[in-house]
């Protein structure tokens, strides 16, 4: 089956236990919209865990690489602001950071 273009940013990490509860309903929505404000963003859904609460996972859409690494180029930088300080505070481990392409996309038909 034939897909469309875009590149996918995956990204999971666990938060401090600490900042669990304050990331999930304000943190991450404050960062969300910087990531939207990038050239070639598409959408941003952000997943957790179901067995454990304090593993999340970002699933961003480019439209290109370039874009998308831009973007993590801007945000490592940008992230370093004292706004941004409870979002970088809040991480305990960043286990995957990285950009795939689609290959494949099989959906069940009626």
């Amino acid at each position: 089956m034939s897909t469309k273009k875009y590149i996918t940013e995956l990204v999971v990490y666990k938060i401090k236990p600490e900042t669990a509860e304050k990331y999930a309903a304000e943190i991450i929505d404050h960062f969300r919209k910087l990531v939207m404000s990038f050239d070639g963003f598409i959408s941003y859904e952000f997943l957790q865990s179901c067995r454990d609460r304090l593993f999340f996972m970002d699933l961003v859409l480019w439209d290109t690489l370039e874009n998308a690494e831009n973007a993590a180029k801007k945000v490592k930088e940008i992230q370093k602001e004292e706004r941004y300080k409870d979002y970088l505070e809040s991480f305990e481990k960043v286990k995957i950071f990285d950009h795939f392409k689609p290959i494949s996309l099989w959906k069940k038909t009626d």
